[in-house]
């Protein structure tokens, strides 16, 4: 079964604002997505199947990309071989065994038929006989390669990956090039990108390609209020023009970030981030006294009002998103009050926007009814 590839692929974490967000999202607009999921443990949960359980609780059982988490398959190993290791470390020990082509990995796709695959590239030496176990599925294989951040492939391993699939003729290949965090710079160079995406087109001429990263910032400084642009997307835009004949998709983080954010201490100050199609807005507010707690959604209430009153406010917007801002502003307890829900309300306008890009905002209905 070929399933066809969607015209954006956000690769999304299980962490509960991502999923929170993307699970808040219509039905008519999920069935626009093929997200890219990666895979690791659910919260707490000491079990493989809660991951399962929470991407099907927030995608249904809609086809998507099956990836795993770097952060969490680095960590793997140690986390496996601690005294009273939860299951779910080795239960995921186990799924990515590379002996005999990635068996068990291949065989846990098989089990569910709205999976896509990538491929494994932990292991090259395994590399030929992973494909030859996938192609038996008869599904989209997809191949995730790590241009940028941390670990990186080398030259030598992107090369014999690209030859490897140059060799098996694949006719349904999609490549995500994930270029981590992207910044201002990125975008002024956008020719490199187009050049490298021709010269991969000229080896896997079938393959569909996505350009892949992330530019949210990892911090905001003492900013109150401004806007920060989507170099992801402004990138993309332009390597399509300068690519007239190769099958692209545009992919990101859904706003989220590529790396993990160190842990800071105290209460983060309130910031309420509005998703516009080529730029974040941002206001945030300071605590004036010592009493955090109280006073964050005082703070949250200032910042919404202050967004709803501004001149890129879209007021027929439909959206979860949108409606907790404005929840938040009229001081509903169910609105904005940790910065967990905060983010998730700008994955979900950033989704929403980037589902409807090519759309005219103010004319989509949903027709679909919102609840609590």
């Amino acid at each position: 079964m070929n399933i066809k590839i969607a015209s954006y692929v956000p690769l999304i974490s299980l962490k509960p604002a991502e999923m929170a967000a993307l699970e808040e999202l219509y039905d008519c607009e999920k069935n626009q997505l093929l997200p890219a999921f990666s895979l690791k443990r659910w919260a707490a949960c000491k079990s493989f199947d809660k991951s399962m359980d929470r991407i099907e609780k927030a995608f249904g059982k809609r086809p998507w990309i099956a990836d795993v988490d770097d952060d969490f398959l680095n960590s793997l190993e140690n986390k496996a071989q601690e005294e009273g290791a939860a299951k779910v470390f080795l239960e995921f020990q186990e799924l990515l065994k590379p002996d005999d082509g990635y068996k068990n990995w291949v065989e846990f796709i098989k089990k569910h038929e709205h999976i896509v695959p990538t491929v494994r590239l932990q292991d090259l030496e395994q590399l030929d006989k992973q494909l030859d176990r996938l192609l038996e599925l008869e599904r989209t294989i997809v191949v995730r390669l790590k241009m940028a951040g941390s670990q990186p492939l080398t030259i030598p391993d992107f090369n014999n990956i690209i030859q490897t699939l140059s060799s098996y003729k694949l006719e349904q290949l999609f490549l995500i090039l994930d270029y981590g965090d992207l910044t201002r710079i990125n975008l002024i160079e956008h020719h490199k990108y187009t050049k490298f995406i021709q010269g991969i087109h000229k080896v896997l001429p079938k393959a569909t390609i996505a350009f892949s990263g992330t530019s949210f910032p990892y911090s905001f400084g003492r900013s109150y209020r401004g806007e920060v642009s989507i170099f992801e997307r402004l990138i993309f835009n332009k390597i399509v023009k300068d690519c007239e004949g190769i099958k692209l998709v545009y992919s990101d983080r859904a706003s989220a970030r590529a790396e993990a954010m160190g842990g800071g201490g105290g209460l983060p100050p309130p910031r309420i981030d509005y998703a516009l199609k080529n730029d974040w807005r941002f206001i945030r507010k300071e605590f004036d006294d010592e009493n955090e707690d109280e006073e964050k959604e005082e703070l949250y209430q200032e910042a919404a009002q202050e967004m709803i009153n501004s001149d890129y406010w879209i007021k027929d917007l439909k959206a979860w998103g949108q409606q907790m801002i404005e929840k938040t502003a009229e001081g509903n307890k169910y609105g904005i009050n940790s910065a967990q829900k905060a983010t998730a309300v700008r994955i979900n306008l950033h989704l929403y926007q980037q589902i409807h890009y090519f759309e005219e905002i103010s004319e989509l209905d949903t027709e679909e009814d919102w609840e609590d």
